[in-house]
This record gives structure tokens, C-alpha cells and sequence, in this order.
């Protein structure tokens, strides 16, 4: 075996090991270090709060806005003080247990609610004002990403 060819193998199993550790060390979670509540079992993450810092007094959410409300008495509440003086931290969770389409819709609801007390409206960036996007693959792509990002967050 040549050195070119020594170097190109060597290369390749460097690269195949560095793949495998790196796909093991995503799963990996250390407690209290930001990880996603998807990781957790769905008893542990329905009942984990989600909050939002609303600019706007406390009493600007007594009644709650309407994406919140339609969530019923499924979920708990809570309205304080954010810290810094900063507006109002506003947090919800599921009393009993939830679906991950439950968190999405949950996490959707509490953005919204800032939007709606903040602003007054629900931003929305559908319809486009520059048209329809190409019904291309990458594009329907990007429409399903758009989608998914309403209960998921951002872009």
C-alpha cells in the first residue's frame, strides 16, 4: 500500500469515527444544561413550564388573550413580575398529560399571546407580499419548515 493510499484510508476512518461520536453526543443530556424538553419522557415535559416575557404590566393579563384562553382549563397559568423589572413573565403548563402536538400548540399559544399584547395583532408572514413561492421540491420543503416553525419556534 502506496502513501497516498495509506492517507485516504486514514482519512476515511478518522472521518467515519468522528460521524459516530458526534451522532452519540447530541443525544447526550447533562441536567440543567439547556437542553429541549423533547428529550424528556412526556409526563416530565407536559408538566414543565414554558413561559414569555410580555412587555406590559401584569394587569394587562388578568383576562387572559384569546390563544391562551382556548386552551381551556387544560393548562395553569402564571403572571409575575419578569426579573430586572423587565415586563411580565408569563408562564403556562399542562395539568395533566399532553401530546407533543399539545406542547407545539401550547408554545404557539404563549407566542401569540406576547404578539397580541405587545403589538395587538398576530404577526403573520402568510400571504406572502412578494407572491407564492416556486413549487419546487426545495421550495414546498421550506413551506412545510415555515409551518412547523408556528409550533416549534423560529426559523
Amino acid at each position: 500500500m502506496d502513501l497516498d493510499q495509506l492517507i485516504s484510508r486514514a482519512t476515511g476512518l478518522t472521518t467515519g469515527a468522528g460521524a459516530a461520536l458526534l451522532g452519540r453526543l447530541q443525544s447526550v443530556r447533562l441536567p440543567g444544561v439547556g437542553t429541549a424538553s423533547a428529550k424528556d419522557d412526556p409526563a416530565t415535559a407536559a408538566r414543565r413550564w414554558r413561559a414569555v416575557t410580555v412587555l406590559a404590566a401584569p394587569d394587562r393579563l388578568a383576562d387572559l388573550p384569546s390563544p391562551l384562553a382556548a386552551l381551556g382549563d387544560r393548562v395553569e397559568t402564571r403572571v409575575r413580575p419578569a426579573p430586572g423589572d423587565k415586563g411580565t413573565e408569563l408562564a403556562a403548563r399542562f395539568r395533566g398529560p399532553a401530546t407533543d402536538d399539545d406542547l407545539g400548540r401550547l408554545r404557539q399559544a404563549l407566542r401569540e399571546t406576547k404578539q397580541l399584547v405587545e403589538v395587538g395583532e398576530v404577526l403573520r408572514m402568510d400571504p406572502r407580499p412578494h407572491g407564492e413561492r416556486a413549487d419546487t421540491p426545495g421550495g414546498r420543503l421550506l413551506d412545510g419548515a415555515v409551518a412547523a416553525s408556528r409550533k416549534e419556534g423560529l426559523l
